[in-house]
């Protein structure tokens, strides 16, 4: 079947149910109203659908009582035999659903599933909307026309989310989160210690220049942010700063959920104008711990402009490791975290509840890395 219509992609999704035994028992498909119902479509829709189904040999119409379900197909695989996941490869699609421009994070997490997928030898699609959050909600909504198994989603703090995601998980529908999980829902996760990265960040600056570190960032909206926050807090206590974390903070207004914010060049600018004015009045030499690499490029930038030096004056950490950390004049420290083992990892958790390996929520935090370059050394240690 070719993917050129919603009817022709959920007539898809209605055989891999029939085969996963989701009507098993049952000779007859349900009544369009309750096919409709449950599918989140139209009843127009489902005709065409049963249309399809019975040219493809999947439904026997009966004049009168419905549509049957062919024995014929029901009796390719057994229940059993599904449970124990000997389900044909080539029926199980994996799916990912986000927000945002393609950048380092998406894509690495992409590549990870793609490699996966080819790995396990099943599908994989993905479904990246770079307008707004509108039509990954509707994706959200409407998952079973997707023609996907389950689904990695990277969720955002936004109005939407939650209750989408929620009611995926009611219906038991296989999904794993991304980078962050949603507050309120037990959803399986693959993270990365986003708390333990900075952390030993900061200490690292902390011993190495004897004095405290600032913290610039947005202003924590999402467990990312909070958890990279928590994790300078915490280092700014055991170096013996605890006293100077407030005064050492600088947030700016989170911009993570605004899609005006998304294209690299307006990304930067919050951050940019917060650096630029903390850098205006802060007593130098200064050590900042950026959020993020973006962050980071925002505090090169204001530097540049007061015609500080990175590496002399403002000694910089960042965080994710992006590719522009070490192609900056001054190469830039940063915290890689494993973004390709993210989309892996989430990939062969979201394959494994598939197939029924894994029946519970699952949260797996992936370790980090400290990246020393020229941004956080003394010059006469370089």
């Amino acid at each position: 079947m070719k993917y050129n219509s919603k009817a022709v992609r959920l007539s898809d999704v209605i055989v891999r149910d029939i085969w996963e035994g989701r009507f098993d028992g049952a000779k007859y498909l349900p009544g369009e109203d309750v096919l409709a119902r449950e599918y989140e479509v139209s009843r127009t829709t489902i005709r065409r659908v049963l249309d399809i189904l019975n040219r493809e040999g999947v439904l026997i119409k009966e004049p009168n009582r419905g549509s049957l379900i062919n024995p014929d197909l029901k009796s390719r695989l057994s229940v059993e035999e599904l449970s124990a996941g000997t389900l044909p490869p080539e029926k199980i699609t994996l799916g990912a659903v986000w927000a945002g421009f393609p950048d380092a994070m998406t894509i690495g997490i992409s590549d990870g599933i793609k490699a996966y997928a080819a790995e396990a030898g099943i599908g994989f699609h993905l479904f990246q909307n770079v307008e707004g959050h509108a039509k990954v909600l509707e994706e959200l909504a409407h998952v079973n026309e997707l023609a996907v198994s389950g689904i990695v989603v990277l969720p955002y703090n936004f109005d939407g989310y939650a209750e989408a995601l929620r009611k995926l998980a009611a219906r038991d529908f296989p999904l794993v989160c991304v980078d962050r999980p949603v507050k309120g829902l037990e959803l399986s996760c693959i993270e990365v210690d986003n708390a333990g990265g900075v952390y030993r960040a900061v200490v690292k600056m902390l011993v190495e220049f004897r004095r405290p570190v600032y913290y610039l960032g947005a202003e924590p909206e999402n467990d990312t942010q909070r958890l990279r926050y928590e994790g300078y807090c915490r280092a700014m206590n055991d170096g013996g700063f605890d006293r100077e974390v407030e005064k050492c903070t600088c947030f700016y207004p989170s911009t993570d959920n605004r899609p005006e914010f998304w294209p690299v060049e307006k990304k930067q600018e919050p951050p940019y104008r917060a650096a630029l004015e903390f850098l205006r009045r802060v007593e130098r030499p200064v050590s900042i711990m950026a959020m993020n690499d973006y962050v980071a490029r925002g505090i090169y930038r204001a530097a540049e402009e007061l015609k500080l030096k990175i590496g002399r004056d403002v000694m910089v950490f960042g965080f994710d490791d992006l590719p522009l950390a070490s192609c900056l004049e001054c190469p830039l420290s940063s915290v890689r975290q494993p973004r390709r083992e993210i989309g892996y990892e989430a990939a062969k958790l979201l394959h494994e509840r598939i197939m029924g390996k894994v029946s519970r929520p699952v949260t797996k935090c992936l370790p980090v890395e400290l990246i020393e370059r020229e941004s956080s050394r003394l010059a006469d240690k370089r």
